[in-house]
């Protein structure tokens, strides 16, 4: 679902990622998973494009392996069973566009055209298109150019003819909206749009000489497959870096025009791992289904960093069941996309997602699970979409980098940023999350992507596998028996949880075999809801808490049957000790309520319990599982200040929880290694499974440092169990210490007047130091919209900020029916400096003005993308606006000096006050001062709180 690609990375996020390897075998760094905030600067004009070559040769990438296939056993099983490599199925990508000229993907392994259609449901390449009025004799004035050729068009044309401009700034700031490759962004290309003989036609000027003599029309892709590519050479022969696909339908006789195309990069290598033939065209370099064939439906428009537009989701999922029905062809479904989940299961598109699996069950419909990892209960959505196949990322052996000679010691891991379970039954399955395919000829030489994007095709394509064999062998099966084949043949490793890797690594041997043996699957619904409580609706048991009282060690879960045979008596087994169910359930047609019991008794040391009871057959019991019901109980630590030391193997996790209480003034949670020479990494996580809003990850060693802290301010802390966790390198194992502490004298507010307040939470007296400095000035706004509309605001930054921090809170209510929504911020020139779609309902974006070339003024666009098109329902969007100083200005206290040493009882407060005369740094009356107040001890964390003060109130004293 961080782009659901790693550069990508989230937002509504692609589950995807950056480049990750060179071409010398040197070690490698990663773009990190996308956080809440994103830095963006202006950009420049491009160089003149070149052809440029693969980060890796393709003939060396392949025998390598890096785009790997063994994990999941596709090479064996394509190898036994030639024949069985996807033929006769069809995968719809679910993307940000797929470029139709790259190598691998233009034929099958039988010969047959690879990419059936392409499709834009996100809107970014329409072209408005008007009457062309304007032609004399052999010319006519399109957008303001003067072009030729026109008498050609003329003679062919069955009156009337329309005319449009593609503009290459529409593209935003991405390398690829340079499409003919001269360097610049700015240039404008005129469009003629006419009906032929045949139907209606495109033609332009994709040479530059403004004229159309020697262009040729170009029709519907879905038509005749037919491309274009703009070049900036005169003679027409240059290289090009993007290749586009012409969308032309008819509304009442006139033309609706979509260019639509891969300015992302991100659609293009999905497809290729997932069915990609002959890749680079090298013969034999194969994505997972070779024989599949591939409809590309662009849902995300890429100038607004990637987010989904309203209702493209619904609209690509009804096309691309429309389009298999009318070819007769099973449908697998791959979208690498989504966002966070604030509420595990109430997104609108999870529960349409599920509508649709149970009305088309022979649609298998699988999703990326999200990078938002490893931080429990942090799926994205649809990931958490209950009846669609969720994937998290598995880390390739094949990348792993060894420090030295006999050092390697990497075992089955999952990756990082890989989207963990929770309150959630998710994921399903685990896949590579990194892989080496094909990408527009822009984006060459960032070939290895990484992310849960990567995974879901990799998936996808083994259930094209398996649909291949079934039409071989004139058998039928459901998406759900593809599902249930794919995840009883996977392999878990046994210190690895449900959590993490769902069911595990599937076998597409394995599950061949258990489709031969002629098991079938019931389609189950789960709920797991608290004893008397029926207002519970998320798939899994989740105590984040451990058990406050004896009514936590009930957990109910009603389970449905919503088609297929039912099985008319359920053998139930628990696979740890603290959860005890009843053997047998007999359903008979309802649904049924599953009454499990916890042991307290084993529950009692802090840490992570996670167990699974499976629901099987009585009259199928090698048949395995038909559902599960997923237990978490989470026991959290105390705040002992206490460091504890502990050892981890290769790729491994420790999660240490513990709670943070209301009003607490601070955190600070430090890790250590006793080995400075290794690594390892802190991630922190809030009691909602987010990552932590200020800086979430840090990592440590290398000989760089010994430890590493994160620090939390009062303003970002939350009450409830927060979850930190240490992750070892893939490669070493590591030993480390950890340490969790609160402040004891705490900043508890900081008010208008020029007002603080700070108190002593300890036992004992403290003497604090305590400061406050300006460090900007705030603007809250409020914005309405209306449907999935932009809406946007100028910004004008006074001139001693050097960033601008955006803020933007949705209402929860609202981020539940929505697939995306975008933050773009633009300059006065309409380049775009920075861009966001939120992970989450509040996230965060920093733009560096001091490296903006603007004359005063920035622009905001928000946009959201409303999961049913066409919605025309309200909005309001909060908007807290930080324009921040370089260096923070010291504010004087009462006694005129810039710290102040307080000394303080137990339970004891005592009132601040601090100057702000003389330091104000606007006199607009929408911009008020940001103070940042501190107090701090010999020994601990400091206790930090922003606020913002209203200075006129500061002599009502």
């Amino acid at each position: 679902m961080r782009r659901w690609t790693l550069a990508v990375l989230s937002a509504s996020t692609l589950f995807a990622c950056a480049p990750v390897t060179s071409s010398s075998g040197d070690p490698i760094t990663r773009e990190s998973v996308p956080p809440n905030d994103s830095v963006g600067a202006a950009s420049t004009e491009p160089a003149a494009w070149t052809p440029r070559k693969p980060m890796i040769p393709p003939r060396v990438a392949m025998l390598a392996g890096l785009l790997p296939l063994r994990s999941l056993g596709i090479d064996s099983f394509r190898l036994n069973y030639p024949e069985y490599d996807g033929r006769g199925v069809v995968i719809a990508i679910l993307d940000n566009g797929i470029d139709p000229g790259v190598p691998g993907l233009v034929r099958t392994s039988t010969g047959d055209p690879k990419l059936l259609d392409i499709r834009d449901f996100s809107g970014e390449g329409r072209i408005r298109l008007e009457q062309l009025h304007d032609v004399h004799d052999d010319t006519a004035v399109v957008a303001g150019q003067t072009i030729s050729g026109m008498r050609r068009v003329i003679d062919l044309a069955r009156a009337p003819v329309f005319a449009g401009v593609f503009r290459e700034e529409k593209l935003g700031p991405s390398e690829a909206a340079d499409v003919n490759g001269n360097g610049t962004t700015s240039d404008e290309f005129p469009v003629v749009v006419l009906r032929l003989s045949d139907g209606w036609a495109v033609i332009t000027d994709t040479d530059g000489d403004r004229s159309l003599d020697g262009e040729r029309f170009v029709r519907d892709y879905a038509q005749t497959r037919e491309t274009l590519t703009y070049v900036s050479s005169p003679d027409g022969n240059g290289s090009s870096p993007l290749s586009i696909a012409v969308n032309l339908e008819s509304d009442a006789e006139e033309p609706v025009l979509d260019f639509c195309f891969d300015n992302s990069g991100h659609g293009t290598h999905v497809a290729g791992i997932a069915a990609g033939h002959d890749l680079f065209g090298i013969a034999g370099f194969d994505g997972v289904a070779p024989g599949a064939q591939v409809l590309g439906l662009k849902i995300a428009d890429n100038s607004r960093g990637g987010i989904s537009v309203g209702g493209s989701v619904l609209e690509a999922m009804s096309f691309a069941v429309d389009f298999a029905d009318r070819l007769d062809m099973t449908l697998v479904i791959n979208m690498s996309h989504g966002i966070g989940n604030e509420v595990e299961g109430a997104a609108l598109i999870d529960s349409l997602i599920n509508e649709f699996t149970f009305e088309h069950p022979n649609v298998l419909f699988v999703v990326s699970a999200g990078n938002e990892g490893p931080g429990l209960s942090s799926i994205g959505f649809p990931g958490s979409a209950q009846q669609a196949l969720s994937v998290c990322a598995l880390s390739p052996s094949v990348f792993a980098h060894s420090p030295g000679p006999g050092t390697f010691k990497q075992k089955t891991v999952v990756s990082s940023w890989s989207a963990r379970g929770g309150e959630v039954a998710k994921p399903d399955l685990c896949a590579p999350g990194k892989a080496f395919s094909v990408v527009p000829p822009w984006h060459s030489g960032k070939e290895v992507l990484e992310g849960t994007s990567q995974a879901a095709p990799q998936v996808a394509g083994a259930a094209a596998l398996l649909l291949s064999s079934v039409h071989a062998r004139n058998s039928s099966a459901r998406a759900v028996d593809i599902a249930r084949a794919l995840k009883n043949s996977a392999m878990r490793p046994t210190n690895i949880t449900e959590l993490d890797m769902g069911a595990g690594v599937p076998d597409v041997s394995a599950a061949f075999n258990w489709l031969v043996a002629g098991h079938q699957a019931g389609i189950y619904t789960v709920i797991a809801v608290e004893a008397g409580d029926e207002s519970q609706h998320h798939s899994a048991a989740y105590r984040r808490s451990g058990l406050a009282s004896a009514a936590d060690t009930v957990q109910q879960f009603v389970v449905q049957s919503v088609g297929g045979q039912p099985a008319a008596r359920l053998l139930m087994r628990p696979n740890v000790d603290w959860i005890s169910a009843p053997s047998v359930v007999e359903p008979r047609g309802g649904p049924v309520t599953i009454e499990l019991k916890y042991d307290p008794s084993k529950l009692r040391k802090p840490g992570l319990y996670v167990g699974t009871v499976t629901g099987s057959s009585a009259t199928d019991t090698a048949a395995g599982a038909l559902f599960e019901l997923l237990n978490t109980v989470v026991v959290p630590h105390g705040l002992a200040p206490i460091a504890y030391k502990h050892k981890l193997e290769p790729g491994s996790t420790h999660r240490h929880f513990f709670e943070v209480p209301d009003g607490a003034g601070g955190l600070e949670v430090e890790l250590g290694l006793t080995d400075p020479s290794s690594k390892a990494t802190l991630y922190l996580f809030e009691p909602d499974g987010k990552p932590f809003r200020g800086r979430a990850e840090r990592t440590v060693g290398g000989h760089r440092s010994s430890a590493v802290t994160i620090t939390a301010a009062a303003d970002e802390l939350v009450q409830g169990v927060y979850e930190a966790v240490v992750l070892a390198p893939p490669t070493d194992d590591v030993e480390f210490w950890l340490k969790v502490a609160l402040p004891d004298v705490v900043v508890e507010t900081v008010s208008d007047g020029a007002v603080a307040t700070v108190r002593n939470l300890g036992h004992e007296r403290a003497r604090a130091i305590v400061s406050a400095d300006l460090i900007g000035a705030v603007s809250l706004l409020s914005v309405d919209g209306l449907g999935s509309m932009p809406r946007s605001l100028q910004l004008v930054p006074p001139q001693w900020a050097d960033r601008l921090q955006i803020k933007v809170s949705l209402p929860v209510s609202l981020w539940n029916r929505i697939t995306g929504f975008g933050v773009t911020v633009s300059d006065s020139r309409g380049t775009r400096v920075s861009d966001g779609p939120l992970i989450y309902s509040g996230a965060k974006q920093i733009v560096e003005l001091t490296s903006l070339e603007h004359s005063g003024k920035l622009y905001v666009e928000l946009l959201p993308a409303f999961a049913h098109g066409g919605v025309r329902s309200p909005w309001t969007a909060e908007l807290e606006v930080i324009f921040l100083l370089p260096d923070a200005l010291s504010l004087a206290l009462p006694d005129g000096n810039e710290r102040a040493g307080v000394i303080l009882e137990p339970s004891a407060r005592r009132r601040i006050d601090f100057d702000l005369a003389g330091a104000l740094l606007d006199t607009r009356l929408d911009l008020l001062p940001l103070v940042e107040v501190a107090a701090r001890l010999p020994v601990g964390p400091p206790s930090i709180r922003r606020g913002v003060v209203a200075p006129e109130k500061a002599n009502d004293r």
